[in-house]
């Protein structure tokens, strides 16, 4: 009856109301008069089993069909926004190709003209190579051919004194009436004696000072 009398009251518009915080850490293991104890299951009507049941079953369709319809809005909106930059993003690809086939262009320009400059360049440097070479074999044939030319006339100058089978008696006749000998010695002095049967001085002896 008490609580009755209170509900039916008007609220005051200042109420004071304190809630202590009785719950214990959650790293604290559970109270031993609390280990074995099971809480009993609520027992409700069927009646009201069934209301929630149907309240449940509203709250989940209404849901269900909040959520389908932002669902489709934003596939809507994202399709839209796809296709426009499909557009968007076809028409930059199309544009940056341009510039980059105007861009490769003009590489490969400035790449065939440095590959010109430089093919004249070693051709130039080949050509140069090729008649100096040219020159240095013209030089040695030269002078293969001057060294070729003293000798033979070195040699024919020496064929004079060579000995045919017409000078052979009067080169032989001369040979014996004018006969050479080759055999010499050389003394400690740098003096030359010639002939096989010159007879050596002897080295004087040197007296020892008393």
């Amino acid at each position: 009856m008490l609580s009755k009398n209170l509900l039916l009251k008007r609220p005051s518009p200042f109420i004071a109301q304190i809630a202590e915080y009785h719950r214990k850490p959650r790293w604290l293991p559970v109270a031993k008069s609390k280990i074995y104890r099971i809480p009993k299951r609520p027992e409700i009507s069927e009646e009201e089993r069934l209301e929630l049941l149907r309240i449940n079953n509203n709250y989940k369709t209404q849901m269900r069909a909040i959520r389908r319809f932002y669902h489709e809005e934003m596939i809507k909106e994202k399709s839209s926004l796809e296709s426009a930059d499909s557009e968007m993003s076809q028409k930059l690809e199309a544009d940056e190709w341009e510039k980059c086939v105007k861009l490769n262009e003009q590489w490969n320009m400035q790449v065939a003209a440095e590959r010109e400059e430089r093919r004249k360049i070693e051709l130039a440097a080949m050509e140069e190579y090729a008649l100096k070479r040219m020159e240095a074999k013209d030089m040695e044939l030269q002078e293969r051919i001057l060294r070729a030319s003293e000798e033979i006339k070195r040699e024919k100058e020496l064929s004079s004194t060579f000995i045919t089978p017409d000078k052979l008696e009067a080169a032989i006749e001369h040979a014996l009436a004018n006969p050479v000998d080759y055999n010499f010695a050389i003394d400690l002095k740098g003096n030359v004696i010639l002939g096989r049967d010159t007879q050596v001085p002897k080295p004087e002896k040197i007296q020892a000072k008393a």
